[in-house]
């Protein structure tokens, strides 16, 4: 307006046509600007077709107001939003397995994501082992029992293994050793145990940066003792690596694997 000269003291400015139809002073321009940006359009205020540079600038103004809203909805929904539907992605196998691997016995379960082109950053596991406890103190000479004990189970935090790359299905191992809470367990102990092991997952979402969260339990009767998962990754010349899901929750029985504890297999090597 300033360039078009309508607040100019020229005589002729006002017979000639203003640039913004019934705007004549800054607060106006101010209210035109509003009813502008957010398409409120009272009537009584427009550009007319006489101001090149208004209308440029009234362009100019709309794309800048739509950015700025974009990016405002974008804040708030990143803010806001919760995923929920992300760990439904996340497959779990529905028994886990106790094998002879590496001269010791390993505690297995196998995880995959179904979503492929979104990739979980910063992706780690861990695993705990709940169960009853009794606990003496020695003043009182009482014992107490605590009915949910939790211990964690070692899945490789020292070397790294606990933090996952899940692009493609991967087995999560337990090396039960004497710092683990199975040590003395045998086959007969693990069927009539009562415990139950708890697994969590941990990811960024990569779209939102939003953290997610994916937990499963094994409970005795669902861990199977001297058995392996199947393979179900497999190289086709066409398609290279595919995997096969069907498979998921196969397993084959483990011969090397013995009956007995991992703490009786020690004892059987040392000799």
């Amino acid at each position: 307006m300033k360039i078009h000269g309508d607040f100019s003291d020229d005589p002729t400015s006002a017979t000639r046509t203003p640039c913004v139809a019934g705007v004549t002073t800054f607060a106006g321009v101010i209210l035109f600007s509003i009813e502008t940006q957010q398409t409120i359009g009272y009537g009584t205020r427009s550009v007319t077709q006489q101001c090149a540079s208004g209308v440029a600038l009234l362009m100019i103004q709309s794309c800048v107001g739509l950015i700025l809203q974009a990016l405002w909805v974008g804040i708030v929904y990143t803010k806001l939003a919760r995923p929920k539907k992300r760990r439904r992605t996340l497959m779990w196998s529905r028994q886990a397995v106790i094998a002879f691997r590496k001269n010791n016995l390993i505690l297995q379960v196998r995880i995959a994501d179904m979503r492929q082109r979104s990739t979980l950053l910063e992706a780690h596991v861990r695993m705990y082992f709940i169960s009853k406890h009794i606990t003496k103190e020695e003043e009182e000479q009482d014992e107490e029992m605590i009915p949910l004990h939790l211990v964690d189970m070692d899945v490789g935090f020292d070397v790294g293994r606990d933090r996952l790359l899940l692009i493609w299905p991967l087995i999560i191992e337990h090396r039960i050793d004497s710092k683990s809470p199975l040590w003395l367990m045998d086959k007969r102990k693990l069927e009539k145990g009562e415990f139950e092991i708890l697994v969590v997952f941990e990811g960024i979402i990569e779209s939102t940066g939003l953290t997610t969260q994916a937990r499963t339990s094994y409970t005795p009767n669902e861990i199977i003792w001297g058995a392996r998962f199947n393979p179900i990754i497999r190289f086709d010349p066409l398609t290279h690596f595919t995997v096969d899901f069907s498979k998921f929750n196969s397993t084959t029985p483990d011969r090397r694997t013995k009956d007995c504890s991992a703490k009786q297999l020690q004892s059987e090597s040392e000799r």
